[in-house]
């Protein structure tokens, strides 16, 4: 009597029809799993953003009126000015300086600082100024804590400069009242910020985007009407892009009435026109 085995088994080509199977899966899927991923990013950037929103409420409310000076609502100026000379404009990345700025009360207690899409771009482009990971001086730690940036044009009483001078400003720290703002949903009061300068993106044409970078948290855009095609400080454009094309994408920004955008930055005085403006007649004043 014989007995036969009845072995079962792939054979080979039926394990090459499975493995190209899962790589065609894998093809169709990896696209769409990154970007979701970056969706998610994104959003939880957005939802940090947010909370910048009720403090700055909670400030004004707090404070007659007034928006928090726009150098020192997140470290004070006697702590940048006593910081150490290696960590000036890199303290947006400098864990060892301790935020004690005039809005930090109303911020601390929240982990809301850091958009995680900024810190891989952090590690990744550095800042001009402050070198990037791979040259960074050990003396300034390089860890990212905070990537938010305060709209300069609330943060400075512009028609009191005229009365009493940039000197007396800044010892004073006048800013402006919430309320002399006309379009609350229009201008924006915090925003992120690009890390690196960028001349022209694909549809500016003469028009400069960003020649500043994210320094002192204090985002100012270009008001000269003597330079329209100018730049200075601008949006992030780092969200909803590859990082290949990350001059191309959006920043999210927050407004004064509280919502949050994701944003395309303009280029030029556009951008101050577009989004930092506080009321109309703050374009035409001598101090640009």
């Amino acid at each position: 009597m014989s007995r036969t085995d009845n072995k079962t088994g792939f054979t080979l080509i039926e394990l090459l029809v499975v493995i190209a199977i899962i790589a065609l899966l894998l093809g169709i899927l990896t696209p769409a799993l990154n970007k979701a991923k970056i969706a998610a990013q994104t959003l939880i950037c957005a939802t940090n953003l947010k909370n910048y929103g009720p403090a700055l409420q909670m400030y004004a409310s707090d404070n007659k009126d007034k928006a928090p000076f726009m150098v020192s609502w997140l470290f004070s100026q006697n702590t940048i000015a006593n910081a150490p000379a290696v960590s000036k404009g890199c303290m947006w990345h400098n864990d060892r300086d301790e935020p004690d700025g005039s809005m930090w009360p109303y911020l601390s207690n929240d982990d809301v600082h850091l958009c995680p899409v900024f810190k891989a771009n952090a590690i990744h482009a550095g800042k001009e100024g402050c070198p990037n990971a791979s040259t960074h001086s050990m003396l300034t730690p390089f860890a990212p804590t905070y990537s938010y940036s305060m709209n300069w044009f609330l943060g400075f009483d512009w028609e009191s400069l005229e009365k009493v001078g940039n000197t007396e400003m800044f010892a004073r720290e006048i800013s402006m009242k919430l309320s002399r703002v006309k379009n609350p949903s229009q201008c924006f009061s915090f925003s992120e910020e690009n890390l690196w300068p960028i001349q022209h993106r694909e549809n500016d044409r003469e028009k400069v985007y960003c020649v500043n970078v994210l320094n002192d948290n204090a985002l100012w855009m270009n008001a000269n009407k003597a330079k329209p095609d100018g730049a200075t400080d601008n949006f992030a454009t780092y969200h909803g892009v590859s990082a290949a094309r990350r001059n191309e994408g959006k920043a999210n920004v927050i407004f004064i009435d509280g919502h949050v955008e994701l944003t395309l930055g303009e280029a030029g005085r556009e951008a101050y026109l577009k989004f930092a403006k506080p009321y109309p007649g703050h374009e035409n004043m001598n101090v640009w």
